[in-house]
């Protein structure tokens, strides 16, 4: 499909913020950000892509100066991306401050650091030793990510249903050292009271709004992460900044370096993409097969923002919002039928087609399964996305555009395209 808003697209792409650390905004290579690498820029174009490409539109220029220039100042605040949560590290000074979904304020202190004393912030000691997640994001990833013995040892409490996501926190599970503490719905508290935690991690969830007010009345504290309402999956992936700061000062460089080859793969991808004619219709859903009804996520969601910003057009780009809607079969039906390409996010294994016409016979209509453009997701491509972003991001760039890359969309790490 032609489309017309290619202008629009490079607009978003020069507004989108840069480098959220110095490893990119970082031009001249001095450990810092200021005007000398603005004035670096202008005289040395040919730093390659990699570097001087701020803007992801597939070439160094003076554009990418006039960039640096307006935006330098803004490169180095710790958080760029996620808009659900604030965070301001002081590890040299012996502690983070941060702010979670819901305003709740929190100052995370190394042994031996002086309090800061910010207003209306509950002060937390870490490394945490002891925490209760409801939630898979971002604590449960997180910890797989840093892969450190006290940070699996600290998780005390979660949903028996996540612990399959970790080898790790699998086998501590079934070594009885992790307590089943409900269901992402419904929280056993007794199980939770006797952890004793230092803080328990709940989701956007509504259900979980109820889980808050107990806890508050139990004097236990909670701290709200909305990861799934990130209008990006850059800040989506960011709350594993969030989720290692209860863990201390310990693992900020290794999360910064992982969080930095996630923001270069992106821009990459971006580039990657950059000058191409065609914008494929993309639809990226779940179906209820008890109701028949699809559900997507809004157009400013992280799913439906990356189909965009990788060269496709999310169908339903006039929802607003990133909250989840229902559709019945008819208005969904109306536009999906004739996508170019359908991401289906499943949470059981649909591999061939005979499973997916079984969730669905009337798949078998769509122009995407006509032509070999329907994929549907590892049914725990949640967890994946989280602690692969990389490779997540890859997946989606070539579902959306398989002729850009070697071997097409055949290799695809966390989508089975259905053939």
């Amino acid at each position: 499909m032609k489309k017309i808003m290619a202008l629009l697209m490079l607009a978003m792409i020069a507004l989108m913020p840069s480098a959220c650390a110095q490893d990119i905004g970082d031009v001249n290579g001095d450990d810092s950000i200021s005007i000398a690498d603005v004035v670096y820029l202008f005289k040395h174009r040919g730093v390659g892509l990699d570097v001087g490409d701020l803007n992801c539109d597939n070439s160094v220029n003076v554009v990418d100066v006039v960039y640096l220039f307006k935006n330098y100042d803004t490169f180095r605040d710790p958080v760029v991306f996620a808009e659900n949560f604030e965070m301001d590290p002081n590890w040299d000074e012996g502690y983070c401050y941060i702010v979670d979904s819901q305003e709740n304020k929190y100052v995370l202190l190394q042994a031996g650091a002086t309090d800061p004393q910010i207003e209306g912030a509950t002060v937390l000691d870490v490394p945490s030793t002891s925490i209760v997640t409801m939630t898979n994001a971002p604590i449960v990833a997180t910890a797989d990510i840093l892969n450190v013995d006290y940070c699996y040892e600290s998780i005390k409490g979660m949903p028996n249903t996540y612990t399959k996501y970790s080898d790790e926190l699998l086998q501590r599970y079934d070594d009885g050292l992790i307590v089943h503490t409900g269901s992402i719905s419904e929280m056993d508290y007794e199980a939770v009271a006797s952890i004793d935690p230092d803080i328990v991690f709940l989701s956007y969830r509504v259900q979980q709004d109820a889980m808050e007010e107990k806890l508050d009345e139990l004097e236990i504290l909670s701290c709200r992460c909305h990861v799934y309402l990130e209008p990006t999956f850059m800040g989506r992936t960011e709350w594993i900044k969030f989720g290692a700061a209860f863990w201390g000062i310990e693992n900020s460089d290794t999360i910064e370096d992982y969080f930095q080859e996630t923001w270069q793969k992106r821009n990459e991808l971006l580039r990657t993409t950059a000058n191409v004619d065609d914008y494929p219709a993309v639809v990226s859903f779940s179906w209820s097969s008890s109701t028949d009804m699809a559900t997507i996520y809004g157009a400013q969601q992280f799913y439906n923002k990356m189909a965009n910003e990788f060269g496709g057009e999310f169908i339903f780009n006039d929802v607003p919002g990133t909250s989840t809607v229902r559709l019945d079969k008819e208005t969904f039906y109306e536009r999906a039928q004739t996508a170019d390409v359908c991401i289906l996010r499943s949470y059981t294994d649909v591999i061939t087609k005979e499973d997916l016409l079984a969730v669905n016979p009337d798949f078998a209509d769509f122009e995407s399964f006509k032509n070999g453009r329907f994929y549907v997701t590892h049914s725990d491509s949640y967890i994946d996305e989280t602690k692969d972003p990389i490779g997540f991001m890859d997946d989606n760039a070539r579902m959306i555009h398989p002729e850009l890359f070697s071997n097409g969309d055949s290799n695809l790490k966390y989508h089975y395209k259905i053939q």
